[in-house]
């Protein structure tokens, strides 16, 4: 059963087990090599074979560590896969739409599978539904959102390989634009930064 996210789950669900890079003793994009977190070399053409994991995004990622050498106030797209959980707003859609389905087929909808009446789940999400929208405004419009001190990734395909392998392939792939002096890096992976913003 859907629900809204402030009910499913708390920001630390989906922050992982080991904090982001924060700005101290760590490198920002703009300059991977202070603190000694990365050697100079990682700026040669062999930057992505010392550095990368031996994945074809190796090559993109470390394009994008080149491009933003020396420019802290350039703008960069960051990504963060979450798990996919509906807002207030689109959940009383969603059910809605479960709504109609009933009505026109006289079946459950396949996704649900924990209700075998289709009159009970019926009168269920109607009440849902109006649960949702006595919810407060700004309550019922609330997104997940990338926060301050959030792993993030330079690659929008990396998110979606970490939302496939530890979200259940149940996300959504959060973006933001943030300047190469807000994200940081400890050197353990070319495509992981820790957002901290200065």
């Amino acid at each position: 059963m859907n629900k809204p996210y402030e009910k499913f789950f708390e920001k630390e669900d989906y922050v992982g087990s080991h904090s982001a890079p924060e700005s101290e003793d760590n490198a920002p994009l703009y300059d991977v090599t202070l603190n000694g977190i990365y050697p100079e070399d990682i700026y040669s053409s062999n930057g992505a074979r010392y550095y990368g994991h031996g994945d074809p995004m190796d090559n993109w990622a470390i394009s994008i560590i080149h491009g933003y050498r020396n420019k802290p106030n350039k703008p960069i797209k960051i990504y963060r896969a979450v798990p996919k959980v509906l807002t207030a707003s689109e959940q009383i859609i969603d059910y809605g739409n479960q709504k109609k389905y009933i009505l026109k087929t006289g079946k459950i909808p396949k996704s649900v599978t924990n209700w075998a009446d289709k009159s009970e789940y019926y009168d269920f999400i109607s009440n849902e539904i109006d649960k949702l929208k006595a919810l407060p405004q700004e309550e019922a419009q609330k997104k997940i959102e990338i926060n301050n001190g959030d792993w993030v990734t330079i690659t929008r395909q990396y998110a979606v390989d970490h939302g496939k392998s530890h979200l259940n392939n149940k996300f959504k792939v959060l973006s933001k634009v943030v300047r190469a002096k807000d994200i940081f890096t400890n050197g353990d992976s070319i495509h992981e930064w820790g957002y901290n913003p200065q």
